[in-house]
C-alpha cells in the first residue's frame, strides 16, 4: 500500500513538474497576450498546433503535453477535477498490430511473407486456390471466384484489379473500383469457405520492387474472421506466371481462376497493442434547484500525429497540425469555460457544467465512447451536449449547428445566440455524424455539434495555425458560451426527440449502396466475437421497420456473415435499394431472423486500394467530407 501510495506520489509530482517546465516554456517563447478572446484563442491554437504537439496523435509524446496544456488551463480558471481529485479519465485504445512468435508458412522464409493488420490469428492448411484478382463483381460482369470451389482452400489473389491503366476498361481505369479493397475481397473469400487469404502484388504495379507492406494498424474493428497474408511477388510467382496472367486479363478482361497443383499451411500470429489516452475534464459546480442537472460542453483534442492511416496525404510523414481539427474546438471550448464563469458567477440557480475533451476521436470516436460508458456523472442528468469539432474557417459569418433535430428547442436558442454576435447559424440535421457528439445522442440526450466546414487542408500537414480564423474561432466560443448560459439558468429545457430526417449533408460520411438505417455501438468495435452491435435505428428507417433495435447484434445480411463494419458496409453495397434481405441479430442470447426492404442514400465511394501501389484507400475518392480517419468505421452512421 505504501509502494502504490509512493508511485502514485512520485507520478503526481512528474506530471507537476511537466506542466510547469511548459508554463515556464510557454511564457519565455510565446508573445504576451492580453486576456481578450481573440488573444486567448490564437494562444491556445498556436499551442496545441505547435511542432512539440507533434500532431497529438495516439502514443506521441505531443498527445501527453497538450493533455498537460489542457489541466494547466483548467486549473488557471479555477475550474474543479471532473474524475474524482484528477482532471484525467485514463482509457486503453488499439494504436496497432504486432507480429507474435508464432508466425511461420511452410515452405517460405520469414522474410517471404507478412501477415496483413486485420487478419485474425490461427493456423491454416489446404490446397492453394488461385483466384486472379478475387474480384467478384456481376455488375461488371467480372466474376473470379465463379466455377471454384474454396472450401478449405487457400485463395491466392492478386492487389488491386484489371485494367488499371485503361480508362476505357468497365473498371474505370481511371480510379480504383469498390471491389479493389482488400477487406472486401477476404470476405468475399471467407464466406465462399476459404481456409486463408494470399494476397501478392502484381508485376505491374510492384514495378521490380519485390516489397511486403508494412504490419500496420487497420482501427479498432475486429478482424476479418481467418488468416490474411501477403507474399512477395517472387514468392507469389513460384505458384503463378503473375506477369502473364496480368497481361492476359488486361486484354480480354476474362477470369482464368483455378486450382494449383500445391499446398500452403502456417500459422499467422498477430496481436493488437494499446496504449493508454486520456479525456481531460473539468466542472463547473452547479447551484441551487437545478445544481443536480448537467450540462457538457466538449471537443476531441487528439488528431493525426505524423500522418498515416487518416490522412489525405497518407504517403508523407510529416507533422499534421490539426489547427483546426481540432485545435480550434479545443480553443473555443476553454475560452467559452472562462466566459462561462463570468456570466454565471452570480447564478443563484444553475445547472452544472462538464468541460470535456476527448482523445482518440480520430480512431472511432473513443474517447467519447468511453466517456459515457464510465461517464464521471450521471448521464440521465445530462440535459445537453454541445460539442465543437472544426471552427476555425468561418466563411460568410456562417456557423454550421447540426444536431438541431436531437431537440425542438434548439433552432429558436441559436437563431437568437446568433444574431447577437452576428452570425448567420444554419441547423439542419439529427444528432448523428462523425463527431463526439453522436456517443451522447446514442444515450438519448440532446446535442448540437458547431461546425464551419471543411476544406483542402483537412487531414493534411496543411492544417495550421496562420490558416486559422481566430476572430471567428472567438466570436463562436462567445454563442457557445450565450447558448450555454441560457441553458444552465434554465431558460431552456431541450426535450430530446429522435429525428427522422435523413442523415446530415455536412459532417456526416456518405455511404455507397443501399441503406439500413443503423447507428453503431462505437464501444464495441473491437469485439473478438464478431458481428456489428447497434445502439439505435433511425426513426422510420428500414431497420426500425424490420425490427431492429439499440442492444441487437447483427451477424448476418442475406446469407453474408458479418464480422465487423466493413463487413457489413461490404453486405449492403452488394444490394440496390428496394430489395429485401434477411438479417440475423443476436438480441438477448437468442438468435431473430428479421427481413428489411432496403433503402436509397448518397453514392460516395468506401474507402479503396489506390493504384499503382498507392498506399491510401482513404485518399484515393476523398471528396474532403468530414469523415474521420477510418472513413468506412462510420459507414453505418449513414445507412
Amino acid at each position: 500500500m505504501r509502494i502504490r501510495f509512493a508511485a502514485e506520489t512520485i507520478s503526481a509530482l512528474v506530471r507537476a513538474m511537466r506542466i510547469l517546465s511548459l508554463t515556464a516554456v510557454w511564457l519565455i517563447t510565446a508573445p504576451l497576450l492580453a486576456d481578450a478572446p481573440v488573444a486567448l484563442v490564437e494562444k491556445h491554437i498556436r499551442t496545441l498546433a505547435s511542432e512539440t504537439m507533434e500532431g497529438r496523435g495516439l502514443g506521441t509524446k505531443g498527445l501527453g503535453l497538450a493533455a498537460d496544456y489542457l489541466e494547466s488551463q483548467l486549473r488557471a480558471v479555477h475550474l474543479e477535477p471532473l474524475f474524482g481529485s484528477s482532471y484525467r479519465q485514463k482509457f486503453p485504445v488499439k494504436v496497432g498490430v504486432a507480429a507474435g512468435e508464432n508466425n511461420a508458412i511452410e515452405g517460405l522464409s520469414g522474410d517471404d511473407w507478412a501477415p496483413l493488420g486485420f487478419s485474425t490469428a490461427g493456423s491454416f492448411s489446404g490446397q492453394i486456390a488461385f483466384v486472379g484478382y478475387g474480384i467478384d463483381a456481376p455488375p461488371l460482369d467480372y466474376r473470379e471466384f465463379e466455377g471454384i470451389d474454396l472450401r478449405g482452400k487457400v485463395a491466392l489473389m492478386l492487389r488491386y484489379e484489371p485494367q488499371e491503366r485503361d480508362e476505357s476498361s468497365r473498371f474505370d481505369g481511371r480510379r480504383p473500383s469498390r471491389w479493389s479493397a482488400q477487406r472486401y475481397k477476404a470476405m468475399k473469400a471467407r464466406e465462399l469457405g476459404a481456409a486463408a487469404v494470399v494476397f501478392v502484388t502484381g508485376p505491374l504495379q510492384d514495378e521490380g520492387k519485390d516489397k511486403l507492406p508494412p504490419l500496420v494498424n487497420d482501427g479498432p474493428e475486429s478482424p476479418a474472421g481467418l488468416p490474411v497474408l501477403q507474399v512477395r511477388t517472387s514468392a507469389g510467382s513460384k505458384w503463378v506466371d503473375l506477369a502473364q496472367f496480368q497481361r492476359d486479363v488486361d486484354s480480354d478482361l476474362k477470369p482464368r481462376s483455378r486450382l494449383l497443383d500445391a499446398t500452403l499451411s502456417g500459422m499467422v500470429d498477430v496481436k493488437a497493442t494499446y496504449s493508454d489516452a486520456e479525456n481531460i475534464g473539468a466542472v463547473l459546480r452547479g447551484k441551487g434547484k437545478l445544481a443536480n442537472e448537467i450540462i457538457v460542453v466538449g471537443a476531441h483534442y487528439d488528431h493525426l500525429g505524423f500522418g498515416g492511416r487518416g490522412s489525405m496525404r497518407p504517403n508523407e510523414t510529416a507533422i499534421h497540425y490539426g489547427a483546426d481539427d481540432n485545435a480550434s474546438g479545443t480553443a473555443a471550448v476553454l475560452v467559452a469555460a472562462k466566459r462561462l464563469s463570468e456570466l454565471l458567477g452570480r447564478s443563484r440557480n444553475r445547472r452544472t457544467i462538464v468541460f470535456a475533451f476527448f482523445s482518440a476521436e480520430e480512431t472511432g470516436l473513443g474517447g467519447s465512447s468511453w466517456f459515457v460508458q464510465h461517464a464521471p456523472v450521471p448521464l440521465e442528468r445530462v440535459v445537453a451536449m454541445i460539442n465543437l469539432d472544426m471552427v476555425g474557417t468561418l466563411r460568410d459569418e456562417k456557423l454550421i449547428a447540426l444536431g438541431v433535430e436531437s431537440a425542438p428547442e434548439w433552432k429558436s436558442l441559436l437563431d437568437r445566440a446568433g444574431s447577437e454576435v452576428k452570425l448567420t447559424v444554419a441547423s439542419s440535421g439529427d444528432g448523428y455524424g462523425p463527431s463526439d457528439q453522436t456517443s451522447f445522442y446514442a444515450k438519448k440526450i440532446p446535442v448540437l455539434h458547431f461546425f464551419t466546414g471543411t476544406h483542402e487542408r483537412y487531414h493534411t500537414p496543411d492544417d495550421v495555425a496562420d490558416a486559422i480564423d481566430f476572430d471567428g474561432v472567438a466570436r463562436i466560443a462567445e454563442l457557445t458560451a450565450l447558448v450555454t448560459a441560457r441553458l444552465a439558468r434554465g431558460e431552456i429545457t431541450p426535450a430530446y426527440a429522435r429525428a427522422s430526417a435523413a442523415p446530415a449533408m455536412e459532417g456526416d460520411s456518405r455511404g455507397y449502396g443501399a441503406y439500413l438505417g443503423t447507428i453503431p455501438d462505437y464501444s464495441a468495435m473491437e469485439a473478438a466475437a464478431g458481428g456489428v452491435r447497434i445502439t439505435d435505428v433511425r426513426p422510420a428507417g428500414p431497420a426500425e421497420k424490420a425490427g431492429l433495435r439499440g442492444g441487437d447484434t447483427i451477424v448476418e445480411i442475406a446469407g453474408m456473415r458479418i464480422e465487423n463494419l466493413y463487413d457489413m458496409t461490404y453486405a449492403l453495397q452488394d444490394h440496390k435499394p428496394g430489395e429485401t434481405v434477411e438479417i440475423i441479430v443476436l438480441r438477448e442470447g437468442e438468435r431473430l431472423a428479421l427481413r428489411a426492404t432496403l433503402g436509397a442514400r448518397g453514392a460516395q465511394p468506401p474507402p479503396t486500394e489506390g493504384h499503382s501501389g498507392a498506399a491510401s484507400q482513404a485518399a484515393a475518392e476523398s471528396t474532403l467530407a468530414h469523415s474521420r480517419s477510418a472513413q468506412i468505421r462510420r459507414e453505418e452512421i449513414a445507412p
